[in-house]
């Protein structure tokens, strides 16, 4: 059965309109290219090659909306800059970079430790590096205070499906780990333990922490425990947040 006449039509008009045409390309050489009549020739080899770029372009973005979006940065930290001011400032930006050389030179166990009084900028910091490691690196993080991270392996506990054992492995898995207020973590159930079990897991797997504390490095023994404190200190880039509260100072 042969087409509708105005179909036939059509389709002849556009076979009379697109012809083969022979060209060649400094990359790719010689090809053959179905080609509009009027429309200059194009490299068939560039064309998918460009394809290609655009897909993985479009690829790349929606891998960071997604490590973004699994990176849970407080939204008042986002896209803002812990801006240098002073010379301490500057020796903790460069303590910052020297971690991040370290990390990213092979997969590695090391603890950034950003300690100092409330409002000093430790968090801000934090999550600025963390942001920076996604769009550079593409690499997973996650931020939640220790306190948080507990309650979320705790409740697995009467949830159907889930188990301690797998919520742990979640805060195993990503790239880099931000405990923010480390030291602030309940005395009266497991909480000391499960902190314990998950920092010595991503010690095992050569995952770095960033740890953010109000404490001293001593004092801070005491309120992590023994085996917490002595992996911090290991491959350790303690940054010292000593001046005020830029709360106060505003």
């Amino acid at each position: 059965m042969s087409a509708p006449e105005p179909i036939a039509e059509l389709i002849a008009g556009l076979t009379a309109r697109v012809r083969p045409v022979d060209g060649e390309c400094e990359k790719h050489g010689a090809a053959t290219m179905l080609t509009r009549e009027g429309l200059p020739w194009h490299c068939p080899a560039c064309i998918e090659l460009d394809k290609s770029h655009e897909f993985q372009k479009q690829a790349a973005a929606e891998r960071h909306a997604h490590l973004h979006s699994i990176a849970d940065i407080p939204s008042r930290y986002r896209g803002q800059r812990f801006i240098s001011h002073c010379a301490e400032h500057k020796e903790v930006r460069a303590m910052v970079s020297a971690f991040r050389d370290f990390i990213v030179a092979e997969p590695r166990w090391a603890a950034l430790i950003l300690t100092g009084v409330p409002g000093t900028g430790k968090t801000q910091l934090a999550c600025e590096f963390a942001e920076s490691y996604i769009n550079r690196l593409g690499r997973s993080v996650r931020y939640i205070t220790a306190k948080s991270m507990i309650a979320e392996v705790q409740s697995s506990y009467n949830a159907e499906g889930k188990s301690e054992r797998g919520e742990i492995e979640r805060f195993v898995q990503y790239d880099l780990l931000i405990l923010d207020e480390i030291d602030a973590i309940s005395s009266k159930d497991n909480a000391a333990l499960l902190l314990t079990e998950i920092v010595n897991r991503r010690y095992g797997e050569n995952k770095p922490v960033i740890a953010i504390t109000n404490q001293q490095l001593d004092p801070l023994r005491k309120f992590v425990g023994d085996r917490v404190h002595d992996r911090l200190m290991e491959n350790s880039f303690i940054c010292l947040f000593d001046w005020q509260s830029f709360r106060r100072a505003g």
